[in-house]
């Protein structure tokens, strides 16, 4: 634990580098405080039947979302979370996409 999860349409893949994306947002996480590398798991996801907006939006889409245990301040999931946005925008520099990142605490968690 922590868990981040990378939603993505499917026309993202072939204009974006999933497997750099997620390898640099496991990084970022990770120096981040309270996470253990060893513990940190990370995972890109195709979504399909995108729809973002009106018809004059493109419908293409990276949602973020960092499943962490319960226990640690607000102060400190927003800036993993401006991290993560921020570490996703410098990585798609000019690509026009929705960028969405979502900090969730779970209540319940076995390993």
């Amino acid at each position: 634990m922590p868990h981040i999860i990378i939603e993505h349409d499917s026309k993202i893949k072939s204009e974006v580098d999933l497997s750099i994306l997620a390898d640099t947002l496991h990084s970022s996480l990770a120096a981040q405080k309270t996470v253990k590398l060893e513990a940190l798991k990370t995972r890109t996801i195709e979504v399909e039947n995108v729809l973002i907006g009106n018809n004059d939006m493109p419908n293409k889409m990276i949602h973020i979302t960092v499943l962490l245990l319960a226990g640690r301040s607000d102060e400190l999931k927003e800036k993993m979370a401006k991290s993560l946005f921020d570490k996703t925008k410098e990585l798609l520099d000019g690509f026009s996409c929705s960028i969405t990142v979502n900090i969730d605490e779970l209540a319940t968690y076995i390993k």
